[in-house]
């Protein structure tokens, strides 16, 4: 499990070190969107911090809202209309979240609707831990002992999502820097990251 553990956090301190500080527009769209990234890139950290501190119910809570901060993030920046911005910055997206996901694919043309089959899979146990749900609160108990009992797979396969969610908001924030000097690192690190055995 170190590894998958080290794995996470030599892409935490990768992003630290190449996307800190990158100069981003300004306009509201972008702002908006970069606030998403950067807070995905947040989480992923949390998580690494909270596997650290053997604070697993919480590590996995945040699974949910990572994917979330990336989703909402690359929705705002690729399809909301001005109209849904206002309602975003009102806190009135009359979205489903899968509706988010379809709308980013349809227009970038994912065929292969990579976040729709993430989500498919991943979704109803994520709400199950962000929620405190059937699928949290059954961890939480061995012989004579209330407290976290988690898998270790399934520690490890949290923290390789983390691991890459973050690199994804990463990418974006590059992207929109039009830092094409950083583009091929952080594509080459991607490759590297899921390329490694945990």
């Amino acid at each position: 499990m170190s590894s998958e553990f080290d794995k996470l956090m030599d892409v935490v301190a990768w992003i630290d070190e190449n996307a800190s500080g990158i100069s981003l527009p300004s306009d509201e769209r972008s702002l908006l969107a970069s606030g998403c990234f950067d807070s995905a890139i947040e989480h992923q950290a949390a998580i690494a911090l909270l596997y650290s501190s053997s604070l697993y119910g919480s590590m996995f809570s945040l699974l949910r809202v990572i994917t979330e901060s990336l989703v909402r993030g690359l929705w705002i920046l690729n399809c909301a209309t001005e109209k849904e911005i206002i309602k975003f910055k009102k806190g009135r997206l009359d979205k489903k979240f899968d509706t988010l996901i379809k709308e980013y694919e349809a227009k970038i043309g994912d065929t292969n609707g990579v976040l729709s089959q993430f989500k498919k899979t991943a979704w109803n146990p994520m709400n199950g831990f962000t929620h405190t749900g059937f699928i949290q609160v059954s961890r939480r108990h061995s012989p004579g002992k209330l407290g976290g009992n988690y898998e270790q797979v399934e520690l490890s396969h949290a923290l390789g999502v983390a691991g890459a969610l973050g690199l994804i908001a990463a990418g974006q924030l590059v992207g929109m820097a039009k830092r094409s000097d950083l583009t091929q690192p952080f594509l080459d690190k991607m490759v590297e990251y899921g390329n490694k055995s945990p």
